[in-house]
């Protein structure tokens, strides 16, 4: 019984409690008959508390009267209290704001829409009526002219705008009503956030109605965290926001990080705005969130030639400091790696924790982006924040896989005092690794060319007895091989970096064939060695397209961008070129050289008294034109006018770069102009690489007997025809060892590089993992080649 009665007893004291200060009650008018009005403002009333209460808290009370032209009986008490200076400042908090609400939106005259108002009145007691309306969704209030002459008011906490306001409510009809009203849409807050800024982190359909009436310049502003509305999305991890956007006209290069990397403090902009529209559902939306560039969010290569084509920043940095190149390595992504590369994306930058792109292929165990990354040129030494190099990250676990790629061209070991080494990387240890198989290569002539090359410099001692050897006369032969001209100009950067200059300017002669050809060109024409790497990995993915033989078009664009379509031949200077190709419309064919200079028989007017036409001299002959001409292999590309690939007959071009200088100097002498010859005095020859030795079973051909016998038969032809054509197209072998026979009899030091592949990669490869293992393999023979080319590098600085 005493607990009933303990239940009633609450039960009663709740009743009978007055409610909180701040809850809005309806009430009666005669309850206020009595009391007396300390401050009035339209229908809001601040009364003093009551004389005759007893019982009660004597209590201040603003109270609000609805108009009389509505009701008589009807009004609210809004705030209850007994201290005069509380009251009076709510007053004056109400006081501008709930009545010219009451009156111009009539429904929120009621206990729920007036206890949201008081309760956004306290919270943000520097509103506008502009502001509350926007927050209310009071569409009828912006016909007001008292609501709209506030359209464009400043908030002044935090000078937000009633549109901004608006667009954190995300109610869209708003939005529109006020944009229609003519609000300002450039409008920036105290934080330099416009109005995109707030619709960020919205709804995709906000941002659209926004970005039919506002400029590029509150699209792309940045507040003053140094954040665009683009990286607010992101933050956000809003994709549909990030989309929306980017179709609007964001600047996606800028930047969203404070940095000092020079290769982004200053960028051209970027719309990619048109790509997306024609494309889309072509990012991950996965690493939006991370912010960055389209290209941090790229998912394939052609997303990534399309973004750069753009203008799209490639060294950009995302919320993590991380490039497009690192977010990449982490996704595995290998076409996408080498694009990157390949459109010279910086390999050496370091996200938030120093680490490089090098750094995170290892904790990704990932060899063939780590090779991509060492052909491309990385720093394999550079240390991250925690003063590790990447051979040093190599667990023990992924050592005998990992670290023969690094130490097999010349990663270095840990310094003294280094924390945490393995054997793989303490300066104390000697592990470097497993190496692959090694495969059967040709026949081993080291001792023969090391006599040879001994006899070549006893002779050109004996020629140069005072040591001087004349500076003119180096020249530098390159192979044909297709896509495997990659090769060369693996070997060429190494050579390059031990040079100390550029490859144009250490030789005095140029000689190629097909694609070596083409390098010389563009040698010639002042392409460095890095660009022309990406060239040529740009060249595989837009020349090899569809199946053989290929559109010769697209091969051609490629070289008229490469090289200017009205450039001819007698606009290379220095160094003197010369490009092979076959005159094919003869039989037997003949050997043609394009030549940057005059023939030895123009130099000895000899007349043309042949029935065919001579080809183009070099001040007619259009550099690009020369560059189709060599590459013109058959079955890979249609002939060029009467021209085939100059790889028919000379494809290691030694002996016939030989022989034209030979003749050249001749031709000099005979009209007494000596003093312009340029004899040899130094070889090189680069080779695009010896595929490995396998065994034959059947070479034989007869007339078949038997079933069987026509299998061997077709065997036969098919591996005679295949001897034809290797031989024909011989680079290697007893060309080399002719070549450097010749030069040991005449003195002239004879270098020839030329790797040792593990596989036999076809002139058309477009595989990535197959190419840059290619080009690792060509890295390291370059490394093992050191003391030789240490060597040339002597010869050729003293030339």
């Amino acid at each position: 019984m005493s607990v009933l009665a303990s239940g009633i007893n609450v039960l009663r004291s709740l009743l009978s409690a007055e409610p909180p200060p701040n809850k809005v009650v309806e009430t009666r008018p005669d309850f206020f008959t009595s009391r007396s009005i300390h401050c009035r403002e339209d229908g809001l009333v601040l009364y003093l508390p009551s004389t005759n209460e007893k019982g009660t808290k004597a209590n201040y009370e603003i109270v609000l009267h609805r108009p009389t032209t509505e009701t008589l009986h009807q009004i609210f008490s809004l705030f209850r209290t007994p201290s005069l200076e509380l009251a009076e400042n709510r007053f004056v908090t109400y006081k501008d704001k709930i009545p010219q609400i009451v009156e111009v939106a009539k429904e929120m005259c009621n206990i729920h829409s007036l206890q949201k108002v008081c309760d956004v009145v306290l919270e943000h007691p520097t509103w506008t009526l502009a502001h509350l309306a926007a927050h209310f969704a009071l569409y009828d209030c912006f016909s007001d002219s008292t609501v709209n002459s506030l359209l464009n008011s400043t908030e002044i906490e935090t000078g937000m705008s009633p549109l901004q306001v608006a667009i954190t409510t995300q109610n869209i009809k708003t939005i529109q009503i006020m944009i229609a009203a003519n609000c300002s849409l450039e409008h920036l807050d105290y934080e330099g956030n416009s109005v995109f800024h707030y619709a960020a982190s919205t709804t995709k359909e906000i941002i659209n109605a926004l970005s039919q009436t506002a400029t590029q310049r509150s699209l792309n502003a940045r507040n003053k965290n140094g954040h665009t509305p683009l990286h607010m999305a992101c933050l956000a991890d809003k994709c549909d926001c990030v989309t929306a956007l980017i179709l609007a006209g964001a600047d996606v290069n800028i930047a969203a990080t404070k940095n000092e990397n020079p290769d982004t403090l200053t960028t051209e902009p970027s719309y990619v705005a048109n790509y997306l529209q024609k494309n889309p559902n072509t990012f991950y939306s996965k690493d939006m969130k991370n912010g960055g560039t389209p290209l941090h969010w790229a998912s394939s290569r052609q997303v990534v030639e399309a973004l750069i084509d753009v203008n799209c920043h490639i060294n950009s940095l995302n919320f993590e400091f991380k490039t497009a190149l690192h977010v990449m390595v982490e996704r595995n992504r290998l076409d996408c790696v080498v694009a990157l590369l390949s459109r010279q994306a910086n390999a050496n930058l370091g996200d938030k924790d120093g680490n490089r792109p090098l750094h995170l292929a290892v904790k990704a165990n990932n060899i063939a982006i780590i090779q991509a990354l060492i052909i491309f040129g990385v720093d394999l030494n550079i240390l991250n924040n925690k003063g590790e190099t990447a051979r040093h990250m190599i667990t023990a676990e992924n050592e005998p896989q990992l670290l023969y790629y690094l130490a097999a061209v010349g990663a270095k070991r840990c310094e003294k005092g280094m924390e945490g080494c393995t054997e793989g990387c303490s300066p104390s240890g000697t592990y470097e690794g497993i190496p692959p198989p090694k495969v059967i290569g040709q026949t081993n002539r080291d001792i023969l060319n090391a006599m040879l090359s001994v006899a070549g410099m006893e002779v050109a001692a004996e020629k140069h007895k005072n040591g001087h050897i004349p500076r003119s006369g180096r020249l530098l032969c390159l192979d044909g091989g297709g896509i495997r001209g990659l090769i060369l100009i693996q070997m060429l950067l190494e050579l390059e970096h031990l040079f100390g200059k550029p490859i144009k300017d250490s030789f005095d002669w140029l000689a190629g064939t097909s694609t070596g050809g083409i390098l010389c060109l563009a040698i010639a024409t002042g392409k460095s060695m890095k660009e022309c790497l990406c060239l040529y990995f740009r060249l595989k993915e837009q020349a090899f397209i569809g199946i053989r033989p290929y559109s010769s078009e697209n091969l051609e664009n490629i070289l008229k961008d490469t090289f200017g379509t009205e450039t001819v031949m007698s606009d290379i200077k220095h160094p003197r070129v010369m490009v092979t190709g076959v005159l094919a419309d003869r039989k037997p064919v003949e050997l043609h050289l394009f030549r940057s200079y005059t023939s030895p028989n123009d130099i000895l007017e000899v007349e043309h008294d042949y029935p065919y036409e001579l080809p183009h001299p070099p001040d007619q002959q259009h550099i690009w034109e020369v560059g189709r001409a060599t590459g013109a292999a058959p079955t890979y590309f249609r002939a060029f006018g009467r021209f085939l690939d100059g790889g028919l007959i000379a494809n290691n071009p030694t002996l016939d770069a030989l022989t034209e200088i030979h003749e050249h100097t001749m031709a000099l002498k005979a009209k007494n102009r000596e003093n312009e010859a340029s004899p040899v005095n130094v070889v090189v020859s680069l080779g695009t690489g010896s595929i490995p030795v396998t065994e034959v079973k059947s070479i034989d051909v007869f007339k078949p007997e038997s079933i069987w016998d026509s299998a061997k038969l077709v065997i036969g032809i098919s591996f005679l025809g295949t001897l034809l054509v290797d031989q024909a197209t011989s680079s290697d072998g007893r060309v080399v060892d002719r070549a450097r026979a010749w030069c040991s009899s005449i003195g002239v030091p004879y270098f020839r590089f030329c790797p040792q592949m593990t596989e036999d990669v076809a002139m058309d490869e477009k595989a990535d993992d197959k190419l840059v293992r290619m080009l690792w393999e060509t890295k390291a023979y370059m490394y093992e080649q050191m003391s030789s080319i240490k060597e040339l590098a002597d010869i050729i600085n003293r030339c």
